[in-house]
């Protein structure tokens, strides 16, 4: 067994017997994304899909949430100069990740909302436990719905789509398993189990078959890509020039701050 830990306790990677575990591991935050673990993000995917020995790549979060989305913190204090190159940040992450040869497993322990789910919806197989929920809450924070739009158009329909970002809501995982936002629904107590059986069995395919037809979802998606990347560019820089977003931002924080001094 190897592991590589980041300088900063936010994101860790353990390679063990084929199996590549990336965690999100900011559980103050709910595993927020901010700048820092985007970047280890993208570096341990990039290690898990380098390395021969891998044949699966899971992905999870610390404590009770898989990924609440992007760290408002950060969000409330960037301009739109920021906005740009964060989105820059965000859609190399993603081009990485479509660009992997390995098949990847969101083990979802809790809650995976915005950015977090946008990362869930990208894995190739969702197993989530009883205790996780799903939502794309962008509106809450005055942020625009665009790249996950995208996603969850093609996974869950345009009827569906809409409500859930029109709603911002935070869907449980039985309603999320009839939607299609989860593949299995498990008992918090089975979920470290069943990922493993489907590692397990995943692990007897040929990696150059399972590379091959990866690259090939990759090309069958590539034309939505471009368009949502270049609409989230131009969406969001606006959103951020018009003040919509860092306002919505700041607002979020202020709340949890309140709720935290009211505890």
């Amino acid at each position: 067994m190897t592991e590589t830990t980041s300088t900063k306790p936010c994101l860790t990677l353990v390679i063990d017997k084929g199996v590549a575990l990336i965690t999100m591991d900011r559980p103050h935050a709910m595993n927020a994304f901010d700048r820092t673990q985007r970047e280890l993000f993208q570096s341990a995917l990039l290690a898990a899909d380098a390395d021969a020995d891998v044949r699966v790549i899971v992905i999870t979060g610390a404590g009770k949430a898989f990924c609440a989305g992007q760290d408002q913190h950060e969000s409330a204090a960037m301009d739109s100069a920021g906005s740009a190159a964060r989105i820059d940040s965000y859609m190399a992450l993603y081009e990485v990740f479509r660009g992997l040869g390995k098949p990847v497993i969101a083990r979802i322990n809790g809650v995976a909302a915005g950015a977090g789910l946008q990362i869930a919806l990208m894995s190739d197989l969702r197993i989530a436990s009883t205790q996780a929920r799903f939502g794309m809450t962008e509106f809450k924070v005055g942020s625009a719905a665009i790249f996950g739009s995208a996603l969850l158009h093609s996974i869950i329909g345009e009827a569906a789509m809409k409500r859930l970002v029109l709603m911002a809501e935070i869907v449980p995982a039985g309603q999320s398993l009839a939607l299609g936002l989860a593949h299995e629904v498990v008992d918090v107590d089975r979920l470290d189990e069943r990922v493993a059986e489907i590692c397990a069995q995943m692990s007897q395919w040929s990696p150059t078959s399972v590379a091959i037809t990866k690259s090939w979802w990759k090309e069958m998606g590539d034309e939505m890509f471009a368009k949502a990347a270049a609409a989230a560019r131009r969406g969001h820089a606006i959103n951020f020039a018009s003040g919509a977003y860092s306002l919505g931002a700041r607002k979020f924080t202020e709340r949890k701050q309140a709720n935290r001094a009211n505890m």
